[in-house]
């Protein structure tokens, strides 16, 4: 259920900047819901005249063609809020990476996490003193080795910044160790220097950018159609409840004829 919550809290932050930015547009989904959750009313409060004339006009019928209605009212702006959360999610990358991966307190923890990693498995044969404050990766172990832990620092702190859109995105270990693995290795094919430290902020920034624009459209969908089937189930209850009461009245009805 936790990322059900997410994706409702996501969407209606989408649907709040909607609102600022956009209010035609807002305008137009609210006469959507509107629009959707009066025909979800009528078609509930008159189903039963198919086959029991004096049933819907019952006021006790009521409160369920109104709980439906009022579902199908927040459902629709929810749905369409879902397909506006890209904006949000790439402004939380952009976030992290300025306010967190720019920070020198998170870049002395990366690289001193690095810097064990590769001095406890021996990956380099000459590894300076931490305060050198540089690594000089030049086997293909030690800069897998690095990629990954930068990959898994990155990824824990963007989890800390943005719980919801994290746990959204699922992005793996893999994604940003590999990417950051591969920039390694073409810097180093050119350049005999020091792999430079904005250059990775840059690439686990971009790798998580793009993981979010791959994943972003099935996450959308699924939202959609979380939302749609929900509606479809609670309106299938509705008919089906309001149904077997108007059958029951005419049951009714005919054994007091009967009798």
């Amino acid at each position: 259920m936790g990322w059900i919550i997410d994706l409702l809290s996501l969407s209606s932050r989408a649907l709040a900047e909607l609102a600022g930015k956009e209010p035609p547009a807002m305008a137009g989904t609210l006469g959507l819901a509107l629009g959707c959750a009066a025909l979800s009313w009528t078609l509930l409060s008159h189903s039963a005249l198919l086959w029991n004339r004096g049933f819907a006009p019952r006021a006790r019928r009521h409160p369920l063609c109104a709980l439906t209605a009022l579902a199908t009212l927040f459902a629709v702006p929810l749905s369409v809020g879902a397909a506006h959360t890209r904006p949000l999610v790439h402004r939380a990358i952009a976030n992290w990476a300025r306010e967190v991966l720019g920070s020198s307190s998170w870049q002395d923890a990366a690289f001193e996490r690095a810097r064990k990693t590769i001095r406890l498995r021996e990956l380099e044969p000459l590894l300076p003193s931490s305060e050198a404050h540089f690594l000089p990766l030049t086997t293909p172990a030690a800069r897998e080795a690095a990629a990954t832990s930068y990959a898994a620092a990155a990824l824990a702190s963007f989890s800390t910044t943005s719980p919801q859109v994290a746990a959204l995105l699922g992005v793996c270990l893999a994604e940003p160790s590999n990417a950051l693995s591969a920039d390694m290795k073409a810097f180093f094919t050119s350049s005999p220097g020091f792999y430079p430290a904005e250059r990775i902020k840059r690439v686990l920034a971009d790798s998580l950018r793009q993981a979010a624009n791959q994943r972003w459209g099935d996450t959308m969908r699924r939202t959609q159609l979380f939302l749609l089937l929900l509606l479809l189930l609670l309106h299938l209850s509705a008919f089906g409840l309001l149904g077997w009461a108007g059958y029951r009245e005419i049951r009714t009805g005919c054994d007091e004829t009967n009798r």
